[in-house]
């Protein structure tokens, strides 16, 4: 189970993505005929319904023109957590 920190950063990862297809005016159609992409499972990313896998991510991020390690940083900054930092832990019993 990943931590909290890291599940709100896949959501925000996604919000990133989410706004580049909207700036550059491209409808999740548009997106998935230009690439591998499944519509149904872009929606579904994007909504944060699902994680895609890191092949996923990479085809996405590539097809919006936005290197996969830009969006980890600005979604890293979003939620504060900084790249290295062990996530929440529960103590050890």
């Amino acid at each position: 189970m990943a931590s909290q920190q890291a599940d709100e950063m896949v959501k925000e990862m996604a919000a990133v993505l989410r706004e580049r297809r909207q700036k550059i005016g491209a409808s999740m159609n548009a997106l998935a005929a230009s690439s591998y992409l499944d519509r149904a499972a872009l929606h579904r990313a994007e909504a944060g319904d699902r994680i895609p896998s890191l092949a996923f991510w990479v085809d996405w991020s590539d097809t919006l023109g936005v290197p996969l390690e830009d969006v980890l940083k600005e979604a890293r900054k979003r939620v504060g957590k900084t790249a290295g930092e062990p996530p929440e832990r529960r103590p050890l019993s």
